[in-house]
């Protein structure tokens, strides 16, 4: 089952996040994400992400926190960016979402490791 959800993970665009799973990073500083959904069963989960893919162009996580598959969309450093884009996840009809901090990943982010300003 994981096998399988992990190569559906990488063709659908979204990421399966398995924490009790050595060397399988949840992020590399503590952010903000928005959790759309929590399922006891992973394909409810995974169907959800499916659906995110097609809606919204951010990344998507299913996040494993036993027996919960919790279905993450974001890596938002500040919570107010995270906030925001809650309400465009509430106007697509995901009006039980909410934000909550979680590990992010913030490679991409170029502000992050930078020195102070003048350096």
């Amino acid at each position: 089952m994981v096998l399988s959800s992990l190569l559906l993970a990488q063709v659908s665009g979204w990421t399966f996040v398995d924490p009790r799973q050595r060397g399988q990073s949840a992020g590399n500083r503590m952010g903000w994400r928005i959790q759309v959904g929590a399922f006891i069963h992973v394909r409810n989960a995974e169907r959800l992400a499916r659906r995110l893919r097609k809606q919204i162009d951010l990344p998507i996580y299913i996040v494993v926190e036993p027996p919960w598959h919790k279905v993450l969309v974001g890596d938002f450093v500040d919570r107010e960016e995270a906030e925001e884009f809650l309400q465009t996840l509430k106007s697509l009809g995901y009006t039980d979402a909410f934000v909550r901090e979680s590990p992010v990943n913030v490679q991409n982010d170029e502000s992050v490791g930078e020195g102070p300003p003048g350096n």
